[in-house]
């Protein structure tokens, strides 16, 4: 896989926070499989108090995790919106699965949108 970011642009970013985001991009379905695992699963203390919130509370541990992870999935999916929808298919799949852009628009057109939404995501994470 070819992780190549455009350099006449605006929305540039540092080469880790680039290849950072994109990953994170990538890993998209997999934190949405794990939100979805924690909530079925579900956690609790076996005495049925209160979680004490301290860092060795396995129920606190697994809220931070889920928080995070819902963080990741929410700024994605806020960044996603902001795409066009008849660019979002086509810059969506060249990310997570290296698919070639439609024929529908230049491929420029693409890479602009692409490079938008990830900038997009990485200053909805924070990253930047």
């Amino acid at each position: 896989m070819r992780d190549y970011q455009r350099k006449k642009t605006k929305y540039i970013l540092p080469r880790a926070v680039y290849n950072k985001t994109i990953w994170t991009i990538r890993d998209y379905h997999r934190v949405k499989d794990e939100v979805a695992t924690m909530i079925a699963v579900g956690g609790g203390n076996s005495d049925g108090g209160p979680s004490s919130g301290a860092p060795g509370d396995p129920t606190y541990r697994l809220a931070v995790k889920y928080a995070d992870y819902i963080d990741i999935v929410n700024a994605i999916d806020a960044a996603r919106e902001n795409i066009p929808e008849e660019y979002r298919e086509g810059v969506w799949n060249n990310i997570q699965y290296d698919v070639r852009y439609p024929r529908d628009a230049e491929r420029s057109t693409y890479g602009h949108i692409k490079s938008k939404f990830v900038y997009d995501v990485a200053i909805n994470l924070h990253f930047v």
